[in-house]
């Protein structure tokens, strides 16, 4: 069987300080580290020994590429057998060199920007690098209205980039109501075609979701959601076959909002749109 993993660390901790973002106020110490390295080299051990085909999301808790430990394991799982592709989100923070060592046909980052954290230039010089190195990537940032400018300033430079150009896209800010005015949907759509997609709230209540059937949310400790905002324990990924615990059925939720949760929506067919990687929100 093929199935789409969602990993979600155990650790929460970002070395960027953005105040939209909860994991920007949590602490580091040795026991969570420790803790976090055991849970993800367990769950490389689960995916090197099953039998199972999978596509794997890294979802972190704030940034984790700043660690050796998820450097190593992503290395070591880009070059199994049984894995088809491995995404991970990170802010590109941390140094590309480790990149050279992984499956480069496999690996896709998202790369995410945060404009009060790293300016424009440092972080283009990171873009402009990874782009050389082989491997597939998006660019992706939080459409706050005050960061509109100078992500068409990105998307300019990107767009002059000589080897790989990565898709930019932009995350719908909907913590207010009514937040874009027409003209800002306009604008945004220059920098990101397909920013309307995000942009709206799907009614999902009763929907058919390839969470639960194919796709799944997998805590750090083996515990095994459907997805990210269904709280329903299916499981345990080190204790029960994936096999027995697969299900279509519609989904109990009214509305869903986030790209790796509204994707897997199987009336929206958005695999028709993210032809190249639908995991990797490439078009």
């Amino acid at each position: 069987m093929k199935y789409t993993i969602f990993y979600r660390n155990y650790m929460k901790y970002c070395n960027y300080k953005c105040g939209y973002c909860p994991f920007s106020k949590y602490s580091l110490d040795e026991i969570k580290i420790h803790r976090d390295k055991r849970y993800f080299q367990k769950f490389i051990d689960y995916i090197e020994n099953s039998n199972d085909e999978f596509n794997i999301f890294i979802a972190p808790r704030g940034e984790l590429l700043n660690f050796d430990y998820y450097k190593y394991g992503i290395e070591k799982l880009s070059k199994l057998k049984n894995i088809g592709e491995i995404v991970v989100q990170t802010n590109l923070s941390s140094d590309l060199n480790w990149i050279n060592n992984v499956n480069k046909e496999k690996l896709i980052l998202w790369t995410t920007y945060h404009p009060s954290e790293v300016s424009l230039d440092k972080f283009y010089c990171k873009v402009n690098k990874l782009s050389k190195l082989g491997i597939r990537f998006t660019v992706g940032a939080v459409g706050i209205k005050e960061n509109l400018s100078i992500l068409a300033d990105l998307k300019e430079k990107i767009d002059k980039i000589s080897g790989y150009k990565p898709y930019i896209w932009i995350n719908a800010y909907k913590d207010e109501t009514n937040y874009y005015s027409k003209e800002d949907v306009e604008f945004i759509k220059k920098i990101d075609p397909l920013f309307e997609f995000n942009l709206k709230n799907y009614k999902c209540k009763n929907s058919l979701c390839k969470t639960g059937e194919n796709v799944f949310w997998v805590q750090g400790n083996g515990t095994i959601h459907r997805c990210y905002k269904n709280k329903v324990k299916l499981g345990n990924l080190y204790k029960d076959k994936l096999e027995d615990i697969k299900k279509e059925q519609v989904c109990q939720s009214n509305i869903c909002t986030c790209y790796i949760g509204y994707t897997n929506i199987k009336n929206l067919n958005l695999d028709d749109i993210y032809k190249t990687s639908i995991l990797g929100r490439i078009p």
